[in-house]
């Protein structure tokens, strides 16, 4: 069978006979000597290891009683195609893009070279475009004009392929001696039972396989191994079995009388001189066929005495189409010759072995119209030449991909046979036939957008889904990614973030209308062959019944006249294929960690400068994510529940993890990554180039959580010690510290700790304490462990407390910093305040533990809500710090001394007292004024301090008589009085307080704007970092123009929160100034 019976569409068998044909030249004799050397005895006969091997194609035959069993020879005879193939068992030789390559692989060990080097292939990706080579390595493939091909590796570099040779069987049940198995794993290639079996790629009728390996003494076509004294091996005789070598597989069985058999006349157009054909139901069959025996009977009718037997090679003599059937021919070759005296016709019986199937046999008979002789003829290409030009003007981009690339290879072979100087009629007729057949077969998109779930979404990204119109409205290759936990529905998303949080998913809301759940992919851009799509809306017509997805997504699809510039394959099984999309590199870096508070692994990119990931948009343009292992095993990502913003994503792999929120990961689609490597990452984007990151990222076996241990052997006084139990760690793990921490803070080794012989050391430093600790384990093969601890302060109830100026009072030596960063709770008349939207401890006292009566709790909308809502009020305080005890008190802020205190100050008249002294008082006044809005007791306290201190220290005025003038006139005397100020008036004028908003702000400037206040002839405004009673780091803005209503605020820290506040003011000639209440107090944060 030749290049050209790759191209023909049926299982075929063909055997070359070289009495019929004598053009056969041996090129290089390799003639197979039958070796003398006795089997070596078996230690123990029962004794033997059951796996596959890959033989060549002479091992194979050798024992098998065919005619030049065991031979090597080669030929350097062509035939009318070029190729050479007319040797005994020696490798068929192939150098060509068009057939063979991926048909090839699966059950053959198949070659590809180049002049760099050999790739053995282990199969293709669904669209044919990628080879994975049995090594784990994989490059792009593409055909080119010189009948060749082209390798793009993962680096980028290209090799141009020579040669594609097809060697022998990589399949063959085999049972090995165990003592020799060592040796017969050094040559030859092995897979073990419960190993992977792979092979093919998709096609029509034909389908790829992955299965695993299961081979026993009843495996039927097992060979028996048998080592030689030189350290060879050779091969038995297949023997008949019962079992398929399939794990969890019966032995199938093909009956050939009913798979449309023919027996082909004479045509010889791929050089073989008889041909059989199984067209019907021969899909399954043809995947898995390895070899095929024919038998010569001659004249025998009872088929009992064979006069000749034969054995076939792949690709040579035995081929299998997509859609024209298995073709089996025997070549005119040193493997096969008719016997003396003989001329084909007569009776013949054909065997195929396959992969997990029972032997299966065809009996025929032919006659003279069925052998080929030599054609003497000249053939006539008119018909081919008017079909090549009546197609050659017909646009790829019309059709679809899958029916334009059968169709182009078929156009190419017609002009080779154009081109050749003298083909047979045979050979053109085979051309006109096949062209033609594409041609017709050529098909063209309906395109439109549909939303998918998740499982129909992943299933043709994980898996190779090839382009197949068939219409099949009963299976559901999907249905498992339906279940639980698999790829179904995320409902672990929180209530406000499954609706909108990522532009391009759809959500259903939950029946009691708390929460809902993100089904899947919105908006996909699907094509749908037109065959494919009037079968299936006819379908819909008749209300056919359909099992999986089909009917629904073309029913639910929005059609568009454009051509998009992604789109998924919709087949006719209701599957569909990966997004034909383009694909851009990103060298960026991958990270992962085992201790994430979103999953047990968490995967963190650390992106370059305008990278293709930096640029990502991640909530508007991101549809999935995939990670594929060191297998080429492909495991998908759902939103909100694996995938997050800036690329990143964690996932579970066992049952019952529970993220930072509370909802439990679904951990099915994922179980199978624990252990493995991740090699590629790649970021599905939406109408743009997938993005596709390579690493190396294992996923850590994960360690039982508790299997290291630490106790604190002491309370923190000057340091202490902790004792760590490892005895628990998983066996033939390395487990060493890594970092220890206290808080959020990392210690660090030598200054704040040591380890050693499994005792912690904690010293006594600025970053140690009383408090929760936590040590991460590292090991090169396990999760890491983390180990928590709380190093107690030894203090008892009591020692610790509020006290009735409001400020917690701590023992003698105990850093309130420290103190108050453990607080964990905060309970305000018995109402929960910290967690998440509640108060943080430290914006709830000051530096010296003062109640902090102004503090908010600040809302993501820019809200602020008072704690102490009326600061008059008594409020009761719980506070539970880590290895503190818990502390309760009542606290209120009491401002009645100092109002006492201001209202005294007032009722005075400043006509008595000396300037200096009433100056002071009026400063004073005014702090106390502001203290009575203050945040803690303790400014409160201090403003009276100052201002009875200041009324004690008023001194009146001291009034001297002056001496009497001497008069003008004698006898009169005159007495002048000492000049005085009048008395200011009081100003009758009431201003309202004015309402604060805060504009634009920079890094070291804002603005503040106010409504006018009537009858206000000016304003002061105050901002500061601390509070108002912070004399020095208070700033004033004195406005003396009533029309002004807006203020820049300027020489700012930037990346810092100012409090603002204003009042009115009324000034008048002869009049007490009069001021309004402060405004509330507004918050300002520079950039």
């Amino acid at each position: 069978m030749r290049n050209k019976l790759l191209v023909a569409g049926t299982l075929a068998l063909a055997m070359t006979c070289t009495t019929v044909f004598s053009s056969i030249t041996p090129a290089v004799v390799k003639a197979a000597s039958v070796s003398t050397v006795q089997t070596q005895t078996a230690e123990n006969s029962d004794d033997y290891v059951y796996c596959y091997a890959g033989l060549t194609w002479a091992e194979y035959w050798k024992a098998e009683g065919v005619m030049a069993a065991g031979d090597t020879t080669s030929s350097n005879t062509a035939d009318s195609h070029g190729e050479k193939d007319k040797g005994a068992f020696d490798a068929v030789t192939r150098a060509t893009s068009n057939h063979g390559l991926h048909r090839g692989s699966y059950q053959c060990t198949a070659v590809i070279k180049t002049a760099e080097g050999e790739y053995k292939v282990s199969h293709w990706s669904s669209d044919g475009k990628t080879v994975y080579f049995t090594d784990g390595t994989s490059a792009s493939w593409s055909k080119d004009t010189l009948k060749r091909g082209t390798l793009t590796f993962t680096d980028g570099t290209t090799q141009t392929m020579t040669e594609y040779d097809v060697l022998g069987l990589k399949y063959v049940p085999v049972k090995v001696k165990s003592s020799d198995y060592d040796s017969f794993k050094e040559k030859y290639s092995v897979v073990e039972n419960n190993g992977t079996l792979i092979g093919g790629y998709g096609e029509n009728n034909l389908q790829a396989y992955k299965v695993t390996a299961s081979v026993d003494k009843n495996t039927n076509g097992l060979k028996t191994a048998e080592k030689q004294s030189d350290g060879s091996f050779t091969f038995t005789q297949r023997s008949n079995g019962s079992s398929s070598g399939i794990k969890n597989q019966a032995l199938k069985t093909a009956d050939l009388n009913n798979m449309g058999a023919t027996v082909k006349d004479a045509s010889g157009s791929y050089g073989e001189f008889l041909r059989v054909d199984f067209t019907k139901n021969y899909g399954d069959l043809g995947a898995n066929m390895q070899a095929v025996k024919w038998t010569y009977y001659g004249n025998d009718s009872t088929r009992s005495n064979a006069l000749a037997t034969y054995g076939t090679k792949f690709a040579a003599d035995n081929w299998m189409h997509k859609s024209m059937g298995i073709q089996l021919g025997l070549t005119d070759s040193i493997r096969c010759q008719l016997p003396k005296g003989t001329d084909g016709t007569g009776y013949w019986s054909l065997t195929i072995y396959a992969l997990g199937y029972a032997d299966s046999t065809y009996n025929f008979e032919t006659t003279d119209a069925n052998i080929v002789k030599p054609d003497t003829n000249a053939s006539d290409k008119t018909k081919l030449n008017e079909l090549v030009s009546s197609v050659e003007g017909l646009n790829k981009s019309d059709y679809t991909e899958k029916s334009w690339n059968s169709f182009e290879t078929e156009l190419k072979e017609a002009k080779d046979i154009l081109a050749k100087e003298a083909p047979t009629q045979a050979e053109v007729d085979e051309a006109v036939e096949h062209l033609t057949a594409a041609k017709n077969a050529l098909d063209k998109y309906v395109y439109g957008t549909a939303n998918l779930s998740y499982a129909d979404f992943y299933y043709g990204e994980l898996n190779d889904v090839n382009e197949d119109t068939t219409l099949d409205l009963t299976s559901d290759k999907a249905a498992s990614y339906r279940e639980s936990g698999m790829y179904d529905a995320v409902s672990s998303a929180t209530t406000n973030k499954y609706k909108s949080y990522f532009s391009n998913t759809y959500s259903e809301d939950n029946a009691n209308g708390q929460g809902g759940s993100i089904i899947g992919i919105k908006d996909v851009n699907i094509a749908v062959p037109t065959s494919l799509y009037e079968n299936a809306k006819k379908a819909i017509s008749d209300n056919k019944e359909c099992s999986n997805k089909l009917l629904e997504i073309i029913n639910s699809m929005t059609l568009s006249d454009t051509t998009p510039s992604e789109y998924k394959i919709l087949n006719g099984d209701g599957t569909l294929t990966a997004m034909k999309s383009e694909v851009i590199k990103d060298t960026s870096t991958l990270t992962i960690k085992t201790q994430s508070s979103y999953g047990q692994y968490e995967v963190d990119p650390v992106t370059s400068e305008n990278s293709p990931l930096s640029n990502l948009d991640a909530k508007k343009s991101l549809l999935g994510i995939i990670v594929e292992d060191e297998y080429g095993n492909k495991y998908g990502m759902e939103h909100l529940e694996n995938i997050y913003k800036e690329g990143k994503f964690s996932f579970a792999v066992t049952e019952g993890f529970k993220e930072k929120h509370g909802n439990t990961i679904d951990y099915k689609r994922h179980e199978a990554l624990q252990g493995k490597t991740i090699k590629k990452v790649t970021y599905l984007v939406k109408d743009g180039a997938d993005i596709v990151i390579n690493t190396n990222l294992k996923c850590k076996t994960l360690a039982v959580s508790d299997s290291i241990k630490a106790t604190a052997n002491d309370n923190f006084k000057d340091g202490a010690t902790v004792s760590v139990d490892t005895t628990a760690v998983p066996s033939g793990s390395n487990y060493t510290l890594s970092s220890v921490s206290i808080g959020k803070t990392v210690l660090t080794e030598g200054t704040d700790y040591t380890y050693a012989n499994n005792t912690l050391t904690i010293k006594a430093t600025d970053n140690t304490g009383v408090g929760s600790y936590s040590m991460v384990f590292t090991d090169d093969t396990y999760s890491d462990i983390v180990v928590s601890f709380t190093l107690e302060s030894g203090y008892n109830t009591g020692d610790i407390s509020i006290n009735k100026n409001n400020q917690v009072t701590l023992p003698s030596g105990v850093n309130f910093k420290k103190y108050v960063n453990n607080i964990t709770s905060i309970k305000i008349n018995g109402v929960e305040k910290t967690g998440k939207g509640g108060i943080k401890a430290t914006d709830l006292f000051d530096a010296d533990g003062n109640i902090n009566f102004n503090a908010a709790i600040k809302g993501k909308d820019g809200s602020s809500t008072p704690v102490f809502a009326d600061k008059s009020a008594s409020y009761t305080i719980e506070l539970t710090s880590t290895g503190y005890p818990s502390v309760s008190g009542t606290v209120q802020l009491n401002t009645s001394t100092l109002e006492a205190s201001i209202k005294k100050a007032e009722a005075l008249d400043s006509s008595k007292y000396t300037t200096e002294t009433w100056k002071a008082l009026q400063t004073a006044l005014t702090e106390a004024k502001e203290a009575k809005s203050a945040n803690t007791q303790a400014i409160v306290d201090a403003a009276n301090t100052k201002l009875t201190e200041a009324l004690s220290g008023l001194k009146e005025k001291t009034v001297t008589p002056s001496k009497p003038a001497t008069p003008s006139n004698p006898g009169t005397t005159t007495t002048k009085k000492p000049a005085t100020k009048p008395a200011l008036k009081k100003a009758n004028v009431k201003l309202s307080k004015p309402v604060l908003k805060v504009g634009k702000t920079t890094k070291n400037k804002a603005k503040v704007t106010w409504k006018k206040v009537k009858k206000a002839t000016g304003y002061e405004i105050q901002y500061t970092t601390k509070g108002f009673g912070n004399k020095k780091a208070t700033k004033t803005i004195k406005v003396s123009k009533a029309k002004i209503t807006s203020a820049q605020l300027k020489k700012l820290k930037k990346k810092t929160r100012y409090k603002v506040r204003i009042r009115a003011v009324y000034t008048k000639a002869g009049y007490q100034s009069a001021t309004s209440k402060w405004s509330a107090i507004k918050t300002v944060k520079t950039k």
